[in-house]
């Protein structure tokens, strides 16, 4: 049969991709059709029947654990008087406080700059590879550790959170990227929300590090919760020479002996990897024939005919987190000191609170396989509605220490409905776009999300903060008003893909 030569990685294509090309094509209609073996598994049998694979999520989901962690270190170090006294100003004998415009630049120009890093993490991954684009992403956050690290004024450490920032948009895009074009159809949705899982576990090692160095006075305390920072992008440097190129880039640049060998790194020798690089190359080839035989592809792409309904979805799923509180449980530390706990109590129920995050991002694994996605989210955001409905009427009709702590807790538990919520639509983010443009649509989503995180994490410090809008627990009617809009979005426009292939 005649078969069209994909372009390769060197410019050229060799023989023996061009025959390998033939024969899989000829003889491969549909992955889970060739391999019953491997479709067959149960989730368990699959990840015990494929090590190497899950260990590369592990890999590629290190990025949300970068990302969890920075993200609630600054809240972290705001209740800590050293931090304080270095980045604040005095505003009596022995007290120093940080305006509220440091912190939401801080926090805004940190997300800004993660959608810019993800936005460029597309292009860059499509044209160098995924690997390379870990390996840069990687660098960059050192570096950006670095300036955090030694800085001793608020403009030194804005510019650290910056760069670090960059590197943490690219290494979020790249690993979600990845892990959608490496797993097997039958643990792909499990691996892809492992995202939240990641993002909550760096929670946990932050608040960790953070709550056991409160009382001390020097700069040490927050200095060494910086310093930790650097464990993790120095891991991704050094294991991206290690892991294997994504097979689906490797296909998409004709470069058919390395995808084989990608794959067969990947998977368990028991498997025969041909039939998944033919269903791999007719995809590839399917979608190559829609776009007018091109191969190339434009971020403009994304919005038109169905890849647009496609784009809205993935819109969406990533400003999710944002509709159910995100910035408003990262900020939660310092929210319930100014409402009233002390750093003790303050403490204990972060950590609860990330305890309950991880508990139902590890159940969500096995019940987004069997109930679905769509199903999932949409319980996570009742829950959320309900959680934020109970604080708002908490902090209404009393501002008693009971209210107070009635708010402390309902917020807390908002962490459980992170699981549900974000898991999912994380995992159906990656699901739903197709393979030509899930590169450019990742890095939109990423984008799209940091992009609209930046107002929340403007407006939400001036919200609570005693000296500028102190709304307190009120905000729980706030967020009870966006969760009701994310419900009925995803109700409206969000399909089910459990059980979606590769394409």
């Amino acid at each position: 049969m005649a078969t069209t030569n994909l372009p390769a990685v060197d410019g050229k294509t060799t023989d023996d991709d061009v025959k390998l090309s033939a024969q899989h094509l000829e003889h491969v209609e549909n992955f889970d059709a060739t391999q019953p073996n491997v479709s067959d598994l149960s989730i368990w049998q699959t990840i015990k029947q494929n090590p190497f694979t899950v260990l590369c999520c592990i890999y590629a989901n290190m990025g949300a654990l970068m990302y969890g962690f920075d993200n609630i270190a600054l809240s972290l170090c705001l209740n800590m008087v050293p931090f304080q006294a270095q980045f604040g100003k005095q505003a009596s004998p022995g007290i120093h406080v940080i305006p509220a415009y440091w912190q939401s630049l801080w926090n805004a120009m940190a997300q800004v700059c993660t959608g810019f890093g993800a936005w460029g993490a597309g292009p860059i991954s499509d044209r160098f590879g995924r690997r390379v684009c870990f390996c840069v992403s990687g660098l960059i956050s050192i570096a950006g550790t670095a300036v955090i690290y030694t800085a001793t004024t608020p403009g030194a450490f804005l510019r650290g959170k910056m760069v670090n920032a960059i590197g943490l948009g690219m290494v979020l895009t790249t690993g979600q990227i990845y892990v959608s074009e490496i797993t097997p159809l039958r643990i792909r949705g499990v691996a892809l929300s492992a995202y939240a899982f990641s993002m909550n576990l760096g929670y946990l090692v932050a608040a960790s590090v953070a709550f056991d160095r409160v009382t001390i006075m020097d700069q040490s305390s927050y200095k060494v919760l910086f310093a930790s920072n650097w464990v993790w992008p120095i891991v991704i440097v050094l294991f991206s020479f290690i892991i294997p190129e994504s097979p689906y880039y490797l296909v998409r640049k004709g470069n058919l002996s390395s995808a084989t060998k990608a794959l067969s790194k990947l998977y368990n020798k028991s498997i025969s990897v041909e039939p998944i690089l033919g269903s791999m190359i007719r995809i590839t080839r399917k979608e190559e024939l829609q776009a007018n035989a091109s191969s190339e592809t434009s971020h403009m792409d994304l919005f038109k005919g169905t890849n647009w309904r496609r784009t809205r979805i993935v819109l969406y799923t990533n400003s999710l987190n944002q509709m159910i509180g995100a910035t408003f449980i990262s900020n939660a530390p310092y929210f319930m000191i100014t409402a009233g706990l002390s750093v003790s109590q303050a403490s204990m129920m972060i950590e609860l609170g990330i305890g309950f995050a991880l508990i139902s991002s590890f159940f969500t694994f096995w019940f987004m396989t069997f109930i679905g996605r769509r199903k999932m989210i949409l319980s996570g955001i009742s829950v959320a509605i309900l959680l934020f409905l109970i604080m708002g009427i908490a902090a209404s009709v009393s501002s008693s220490k009971a209210s107070s702590w009635c708010v402390g807790v309902t917020l807390q538990m908002v962490w459980f409905t992170i699981g549900p919520s974000i898991g999912p639509s994380v995992s159906l983010a990656g699901e739903i776009s197709s393979l030509r443009l899930r590169a450019k649509s990742q890095s939109l989503g990423f984008f799209f999300n940091y992009s609209y995180s930046t107002v929340w994490n403007v407006a939400v410090p001036y919200m609570f903060n005693a000296t500028e809008g102190n709304l307190g627990g009120k905000m729980g009617w706030i967020f009870f008003a966006t969760a009701c809009i994310a419900w009925f979005v995803v109700w409206v426009e969000i399909p089910e893909t459990k059980d979606r292939t590769y394409g």
